[in-house]
């Protein structure tokens, strides 16, 4: 059994910790939580009591030998490399942080210097396995084209305090996964993910589109090279209390530590 301890206890931290109680009980032991809002020693959680860490340091001499990172960009940032460095294998939910080329390099340098492993979540979408395949024969292009509500894109950097329409659909924007992580961070993860899979985030196109009245989150991705194409649509509800990610982005970390533990490996 993995000892597993878990940055962050947002909307979807909390989906997760419910999945580790209730699905990954035989292989996980879930030591410890940490996120800076929470005060006291311990949280009880549907008649469980877990640990609170009550510093960063706590976790990195803790014994956990996976650390779970689901509590934004910011926290990959600042513990994503101090993690690998304890030799803890490290699962990054917030894989915008990872548009940053010298960050993602970095961690890659460390994990590899202290033999840990990066494991990068799927999120919102899936099929990693037949992205890399396409871009592995060559010559191959990908594009992601995300639908959702004005109301979960409002906020974003890149509308500048303005509000999108609500009578009508429009492009809220065109660009590159880098550009889109950038202009919106907490809407463009899946983007970034394609993009490290495939070309780059520089060199995946997105287009982000605003729909009044949109009820979740569709995903699109295409992938195509001279031999083949695949066209992977994914349509999610969206979290009501976190109305900018998707429920499954926490689900995909739970499906992710199913199959690290699991004697089969899924690609």
């Amino acid at each position: 059994m993995k000892k597993l301890a878990i940055i962050g206890y947002g909307a979807l931290g909390k989906i997760l910790v419910s999945a580790v109680l209730n699905h990954l009980k035989e292989d996980y032991e879930l030591i410890g939580i940490y996120d800076r809002i929470l005060e006291g020693d311990h949280i009880e959680i549907g008649g469980t009591s877990l640990p609170l860490f009550d510093n960063f340091e706590a976790v990195l001499t803790s014994d956990a030998q996976i650390v779970v990172e689901i509590a934004g960009v910011g926290a990959v940032q600042s513990y994503g490399d101090r993690i690998l460095k304890a030799h803890k294998d490290l699962v990054i939910t917030s894989v915008g942080s990872l548009a940053d080329e010298g960050l993602f390099a970095k961690l890659k340098e460390s994990a590899k210097q202290a033999g840990q492993k990066i494991h990068i979540t799927s999120g919102a979408i899936g099929g990693f396995d037949i992205m890399q395949t396409l871009f592995l024969m060559g010559d191959a292009k990908a594009e992601v084209q995300s639908t959702k509500s004005p109301k979960s894109l409002n906020g974003a950097p890149y509308l500048k305090g303005t509000d999108l329409a609500t009578d009508k659909e429009v492009i809220a924007f065109e660009g590159n996964a880098k550009e889109a992580i950038a202009g919106f961070p907490k809407n463009t993860n899946v983007s970034v993910a394609a993009g490290l899979v495939t070309g780059g985030a520089e060199k995946t196109q997105v287009r982000l589109i605003s729909q009044p009245g949109k009820e979740g989150n569709t995903h699109q991705v295409t992938v195509e090279n001279p031999q083949a194409k695949a066209v992977i649509e994914i349509s999610s509800k969206i979290d009501p209390k976190n109305p900018k990610s998707s429920v499954t982005a926490a689900w995909s970390v739970a499906a992710l530590l199913k199959n690290l533990a699991s004697p089969v490996q899924y690609f």
